[in-house]
């Protein structure tokens, strides 16, 4: 089964696919975009919870299939459970806080031969290198494009570990609260392949796809969820009005007849 490559998916915990393919012709018109998708090769499991995984360098992955791709997954599964593939993947990190980031994929098209320009192991990653609070390595940060739709109406980042030592002048950028926003160091738009590694639980990298730039794709803000899961409403702070304090009546002390 072979399925078109879309770009920049959500992030987190699995849920139903959100993603949205991004047309030939926007393409070429827009060549920076965000995105993120890799190839991987090796024969799926399934634990005893029916869920899906596959062992890279001795570790397991959970394995996410969405939609309409999921009752293919399943006969490909009953039909040959021992089955080697090649499969075509884009790749998740959850974050949570003092912990190790948790790697899973989705998966997006499989193959018993490999069609994909990339070898396996390799990813194509296109965001932004830099710090976040969660982990110490730098990530790659793949927002969603703007043209992406989400139902769910949060537009979640994808934010990829990396390991990337450079001789340019492009560096992770780390915010730092304390330095006007116009002092802060610029952010680098990084295109480049990078091959997984399970044994450091993130991605190196291999090479550029193109120099890295400051000019960043527009992209769409994610939005923060209510403690029941849906998108917090945006609410429009309306200036404090000053209101002045009544004051005191003066009390005159009669005059005393002497």
């Amino acid at each position: 089964m072979s399925v078109p490559e879309e770009l920049t998916p959500e992030v987190s915990q699995p849920v139903k696919s959100e993603e949205t393919s991004t047309p030939k012709a926007e393409v070429e018109e827009n060549p920076l975009l965000f995105q993120a998708i890799g190839t991987l090769k090796g024969k799926p499991e399934t634990d005893e919870e029916g869920n899906f995984f596959i062992r890279l360098g001795g570790k397991r992955y959970k394995l996410f299939i969405a939609g309409y791709r999921y009752q293919a997954w399943l006969k490909q599964m009953a039909a040959n459970p021992d089955q080697t593939l090649f499969l075509r993947v884009y790749p998740k990190c959850l974050m949570i806080p003092r912990k190790d980031p948790q790697i899973y994929f989705q998966v997006a098209a499989w193959e018993e031969e490999n069609p994909w320009e990339e070898d396996p192991g390799m990813f194509k990653f296109r965001g932004v290198w830099q710090f976040v609070p969660q982990v110490r390595t730098p990530v790659i940060s793949v927002y969603r494009n703007q043209n992406a739709n989400d139902p769910k109406g949060k537009f979640k980042a994808s934010h990829l570990p990396v390991l990337m030592r450079r001789e340019d002048e492009a560096k992770p950028f780390r915010f730092n609260p304390k330095i006007a926003k116009e002092d802060l160091p610029p952010r680098w738009f990084i295109q480049g392949n990078f091959k997984f590694i399970p044994s450091r639980n993130c991605w190196g990298w291999d090479k550029d796809l193109e120099p890295p730039t400051r000019s960043i794709p527009r992209y769409k803000k994610p939005v923060k969820a209510t403690p029941d899961g849906t998108p917090s409403p945006r609410v429009e702070k309306k200036p404090i009005k000053k209101v002045d304090k009544p004051k005191k009546p003066s009390i005159q002390k009669p005059k005393s007849d002497d």
